[in-house]
């Protein structure tokens, strides 16, 4: 329901910039007049479902979109698009917060279940929950822990610097004459992925089998994108561990 209102919000608003400039050519700010409409929705019968979703995640939602639009004019990205509630889906919040032992809490929402990863220790200043195409929720926590921030290096070190190549049949080859190997979890994710798309391609639009089997194909994209990231985290923790 909270991202069912994030979403509504988002599209509500993008319909709006989009008629009133097609029909009057006049530009809407999101913020100083898109803003307030929310709180006269609140206010009527039709959107006063509204109500039940955190204020401050409906307002960010229209933050994001006037973001985008001033990336949109700058040439830095593309034309804001529709938000679908089957692709990923994302809240902010940031009152009233706080994460404890395999809890977070949200407004409107309170505790939520979650396995914590690590202790928070600090001031919570705000959570983003999000879920991505597969159906797996996360949520993502920012907090001030209060320590100096760290100084950067001043001397660097000739015996500890290495080049780095990037290669077909090896993925890294540093300097120093190391290989390292393609990993093969990869390929065998690449291979289960081409199956997935196959068999999701066979399947009729709207149908029960298609959206069964979009969600293996976004569980087959995860894993390989999963398999990928844990070989570059684990050499470029291995690189930065033995390098300047």
């Amino acid at each position: 329901r909270q991202w069912g209102a994030v979403r509504f919000v988002w599209n509500k608003a993008l319909w709006l910039k989009q008629r009133f400039y097609k029909r009057s050519g006049t530009n809407l700010s999101v913020i100083h007049e898109l803003k307030p409409l929310i709180a006269r929705a609140k206010k009527s019968k039709k959107y006063a479902w509204l109500k039940e979703s955190d204020s401050v995640a409906l307002q960010e939602s229209l933050r994001h979109l006037d973001k985008a639009f001033t990336r949109f004019f700058k040439k830095e990205a593309g034309f804001p698009k529709w938000k679908s509630r089957r692709a990923e889906q994302s809240s902010y919040h940031c009152t009233t917060v706080s994460v404890g032992d395999g809890w977070v809490r949200v407004p409107k929402i309170g505790k939520i279940k979650a396995v914590t990863h690590r202790v928070v220790e600090g001031k919570v200043k705000s959570i983003t929950l999000s879920a991505d195409a597969t159906g797996a929720y996360y949520a993502s926590v920012l907090y001030e822990d209060g320590l100096p921030e760290a100084e950067p290096v001043q001397a660097v070190y000739e015996d500890e610097v290495v080049g780095i190549d990037l290669g077909l049949k090896d993925l890294v080859i540093e300097s120093n004459g190391h290989k390292e190997p393609n990993p093969k979890h990869m390929k065998r994710a690449a291979k289960n992925l081409c199956r997935k798309a196959k068999a999701f391609s066979r399947t009729k639009k709207g149908s029960r089998r298609h959206e069964k089997a979009r969600k293996h194909l976004a569980k087959a994209h995860k894993r390989v994108s999963n398999a990928r990231s844990d070989s570059l985290h684990k050499i470029s923790k291995r690189l930065i561990d033995e390098n300047q």
